[in-house]
């Protein structure tokens, strides 16, 4: 009888573990296999790498899997899984990224406690930034100037406070959010619904290069060179909730990602807070509803939240310089309620002339921002004046 060496012994479990890594990432490629599908194959195989050998037969029966997805996984036997996992990885390398699975020791630790978890990420950037303490600013693309000043200042506050910000990329509150981050120079996360190689939407390219440069993260479940389609967009946020220990909507309408969002940290216990807004605006309605239900916290400011997830600011406010009298009184009513010009002559008395220079003078100052032209707001440094002449 010949016997085998702990050294043969080490190096063939070594080779099956590489194996089933490899199938885990060949598998991860079929269409319609998401984390429900892949938890059910490898219960029903005991492994991804038996399950990829049952070919388009392993599947049968399983729900949500069309028919399309077993003709192309046997397209894919064609190869050895060894193959097709090295050519991803090397593609997704010279994305400027790296794959990571379920059963590497790098796989964040926020995701592993999710059921199913997402077997195969895509990941660019620090890995820290998905060990770190997080919190979600989650809305809608189609924000109003009160949402989009909420979720900058929002999200400002945590970066300053050490928290790592987590979104989605998104046009609206997602890319306000990650602005609000970067501009504080801190680590931020986007879980974005495309390849590392085709951000979307592609004018957030530039701010995706930015959250990585700071030390941030790009995640994906899509890889490189797949067509990306509705499921993968509704499935990030799973990944959103998963990252974070709470999740903030900042705006969302009755049908919105961002309440997808919610209801999936709501699945997984993590904390819930909306920002409410006024009755009759579409983009609250979702928020309104969140906290009516008693499904979410009210978030009323930053300072709130803070409080709420039990962290203290890290810097006191700055002092303001000296304003002009008119200057001090606009940004007194903007800081009470946001408003229109008309709607500034009226509350302070002031020649419309007088309006008009003194807003331009604030925004030169840094101290107050236009949306679409008409609203203005106060910026985050104007909220943070420890007091204003």
């Amino acid at each position: 009888m010949i016997g085998v060496g702990g050294g043969d012994l080490d190096a063939a479990s070594g080779r099956m573990r590489a194996n089933e890594r490899d199938c885990w990432i060949a598998l991860s490629l079929v269409p319609g296999i998401g984390p429900v599908s892949f938890a059910q194959l490898l219960r029903r195989h005991g492994s991804a790498a038996k399950a990829w050998r049952a070919g388009a037969m392993g599947m049968s029966g399983l729900p949500n899997v069309g028919s399309e997805a077993g003709a192309i996984l046997d397209r894919l036997r064609r190869e050895d899984p060894r193959d097709i996992a090295r050519r991803i990885e090397h593609r997704t390398v010279e994305a400027g990224g790296r794959v990571i699975t379920g059963l590497d020791v790098d796989y964040p630790i926020a995701l592993r406690n999710i059921d199913p978890r997402p077997p195969t990420l895509y990941v660019a950037g620090d890995g820290e930034a998905l060990e770190a303490r997080a919190v979600a600013i989650v809305g809608t693309r189609r924000a109003s100037g009160y949402g989009l000043s909420t979720a900058t200042e929002i999200a400002d506050e945590l970066a300053r406070a050490g928290i790592v910000v987590v979104s989605g990329l998104a046009l609206g509150i997602d890319g306000a959010a990650h602005r609000a981050a970067v501009a504080a120079g801190a680590r931020t996360i986007a879980v974005v619904p495309s390849p590392l190689d085709r951000i979307y939407p592609p004018r957030h390219s530039s701010l995706a290069r930015e959250i990585v440069r700071l030390g941030g993260a790009l995640v994906s479940e899509v890889a490189i060179g797949a067509a990306v389609g509705r499921p993968d967009f509704a499935r990030r946020n799973r990944i959103i909730a998963g990252l974070s220990e709470a999740v903030v909507v900042v705006e969302a309408p009755d049908r919105s990602g961002a309440l997808l969002t919610a209801a999936a940290a709501a699945a997984i216990g993590r904390e819930i807070y909306a920002v409410p807004g006024p009755i009759d605006a579409m983009a609250s309605r979702g928020c309104n509803r969140l906290i009516a239900d008693h499904q979410a916290e009210t978030v009323t400011s930053a300072a709130s939240l803070l409080r709420h997830v039990g962290i203290t600011r890290r810097e006191p406010p700055p002092v303001a310089s000296a304003l002009s009298e008119v200057e001090g009184q606009l940004l007194r009513h903007l800081l009470e309620r946001s408003g229109s010009v008309e709607e500034l002559i009226d509350r302070t008395g002031q020649p419309a002339a007088s309006v008009a220079s003194g807003l331009s003078l604030l925004e030169a100052r840094g101290l107050v921002n236009p949306f679409g032209g008409a609203t203005f707001h106060p910026t985050l440094a104007a909220k943070r004046l420890a007091r204003v002449v």
